[in-house]
């Protein structure tokens, strides 16, 4: 083990998976009623949970239920999840040079938790990640540390050892509350300054160009 690690979050960082997130939160919100709304909104809501996806998709419609909406939403996604859904150009030499190097890897997102071994199976199957997690429970959800901080466990290695890459003041604010290198994605769904302001130590604007940081680290 040569004593760095790397986390990844998923929608905006290895995985373009806002088309499919698109068509199910429509789905969603035709069910109740509601006019669709564009994929670029729906970008912009991304990152923090489907209950946070559902609330802010039905805006001032306060009569629909959250509950409710998420179940049709994930019922919809369950199907649907892999229709568009495609790793970001450079994600798999990335993985592909990771693993040469021996860096653990690991997948961290708030997407719900039932998503994330068969998407990545599907997507990311011929790589080795020391953990694959997802959304269990609100009180856990990034910016929550505690998952980050299992991750870096089984890992061996320190937070302070260990890259987390991500395309959100979400992500950036986990990796600050768990003491590990915060690294913006610009390629994702927010936009650069946001990873500026919430404190990314390092924007990366290819996939690539995290090899370079951990290049500059040892």
């Amino acid at each position: 083990m040569n004593g760095t690690g790397v986390i990844f979050d998923l929608d905006g960082t290895l995985a373009d998976t806002l088309p499919d997130l698109a068509d199910a939160v429509n789905a969603g919100l035709k069910a109740f009623g509601l006019p669709e709304q564009p994929a670029s909104d729906i970008r912009e809501w991304i990152g923090e949970g489907l209950p946070v996806l559902c609330r802010r998709a039905v805006g001032r419609s306060a009569h629909v239920p959250i509950d409710e909406m998420a179940v049709v939403v994930t019922r919809y996604y369950r199907r649907h999840r892999l229709d568009k859904t495609t790793p970001f150009a450079g994600v798999p030499a990335l993985l592909d040079r990771l693993t040469t190097r021996g860096i653990p890897m690991a997948i961290l997102s708030n997407k719900p938790h039932e998503h994330m071994g068969p998407m990545a199976d599907a997507l990311f199957g011929r790589w080795s990640f020391a953990a694959v997690e997802g959304y269990h429970e609100e009180s856990r959800r990034k910016p929550d540390p505690r998952t980050a901080l299992e991750i870096v466990a089984r890992m061996q290695l320190e937070p302070s050892q260990v890259f987390l890459v991500g395309d959100s003041a979400t992500d950036v604010n986990t990796a600050r509350n768990a003491g590990l290198i915060p690294v913006g994605a610009t390629w994702g769904y927010r936009m650069r300054e946001e990873l500026i302001v919430s404190g990314a130590r390092h924007l990366i604007d290819r996939p690539k160009d995290l090899l370079a940081l951990l290049d500059r680290r040892r």
